[in-house]
């Protein structure tokens, strides 16, 4: 089993970024979609402040926590490895990469990471599902939003990578075995079937997300043959 976490072709040689400076335009916090403007209503009871050990503390009920996590499901978290960028220049972008049919919002959270909003699920299923990213030759991490994420955590714990079975036997050349194969290593969001039959034969390659906090997996055991 190979695994690489690497740029592919999303802008390739002889494709043309947008100039931030004189062709694209300037999209600031300000007038960037808002998406839902309707504020939380907050009832009897959905707050409870104390003081704990000398320190003002504030909890929220569960039910207020549900409405917010609801509101985030249509999220991504995105961080530009190796290089920081403005938010001018990252929010233009990732409007070329992804050109979404709806209006996204990008926000700078913290530690160079910001979240992106999308109105459309197509969209955000294609900013998860059809990278890797690249920008600036740069890789771009995209990772569903978390209740668990930590912006001080200064590297992504998820990341998308690419991970080639060479070796399958033929009679296992079926996409929903390939997907289940996949998830013994992550969660399986991209599938590539490759067949030449003159060159290289017959192999299949899986994007799925790892996560960096666990052990890597480097090989699995299919019916007792190693991958």
């Amino acid at each position: 089993m190979l695994s690489t976490l690497q740029t592919f072709g999303n802008i390739g040689e002889g494709d043309t970024y947008p100039d931030d400076d004189r062709n694209t335009k300037k999209v600031s916090s300000s007038s960037a979609p808002a998406g839902n403007e309707n504020d939380l209503e907050l009832l009897k009871g959905d707050v409870n402040t104390s003081i704990i050990v000398g320190v003002p503390a504030i909890k929220f009920l569960d039910r207020v926590k549900e409405i917010l996590f609801k509101e985030m499901e249509l999220t991504v978290i995105v961080k530009l490895l190796g290089r920081n960028i403005g938010y001018n220049t990252l929010y233009n972008r990732i409007l070329f990469l992804w050109k979404p049919v709806n209006s996204i919002r990008l926000m700078d959270i913290a530690n160079d990471y910001f979240l992106v909003k999308f109105q459309d699920p197509k969209d955000y299923n294609k900013a998860l599902s059809q990278g890797p990213w690249t920008v600036y030759g740069q890789y771009l991490t995209v990772q569903h939003w978390s209740k668990h994420f930590n912006p001080l955590q200064p590297y992504p714990s998820v990341v998308l990578t690419w991970i080639q079975l060479p070796n399958l036997p033929g009679h296992l050349y079926k996409q929903k075995i390939i997907e289940a194969i996949g998830g013994l290593i992550g969660k399986v969001v991209k599938l590539d079937f490759q067949i030449d039959n003159q060159t290289k034969g017959r192999f299949a390659r899986l994007a799925v997300y790892i996560n960096l906090d666990r052990p890597l997996i480097s090989q699995v055991y299919v019916d007792g043959d190693t991958q």
